[in-house]
């Protein structure tokens, strides 16, 4: 496995989008909470993880990171237009 590669930043970026969403549905926690707090936790534990990994000069890893940061959000005010309001 290679250290610095796009493809493995954008795996590591897609972990807690995923994680947000399997707790928005399928937890208790998800039904106490705002609905988008458990994203907006997931996008800044996304961008504390692209610091980290630019700080480290693992530039392709933070890219990959940054996209899948990105389409997740897309997706979240696309999908999501009624939680915005």
């Amino acid at each position: 496995m290679q250290q610095n590669s796009f493809f493995w930043g954008g795996v590591l970026g897609a972990i807690t989008p995923t994680v947000a969403c399997l707790l928005k549905v399928f937890s208790p926690l998800g039904a106490t909470m705002h609905p988008l707090s458990l994203y907006v936790i997931a996008a800044v534990v996304n961008l504390l993880l692209i610091r980290f990994f630019y700080r480290r000069e693992l530039d392709r890893t933070a890219r990959g990171l940054l996209l899948v940061t990105f389409v997740a959000l897309l997706f979240l005010i696309i999908l999501d237009k009624p939680l915005l309001a």
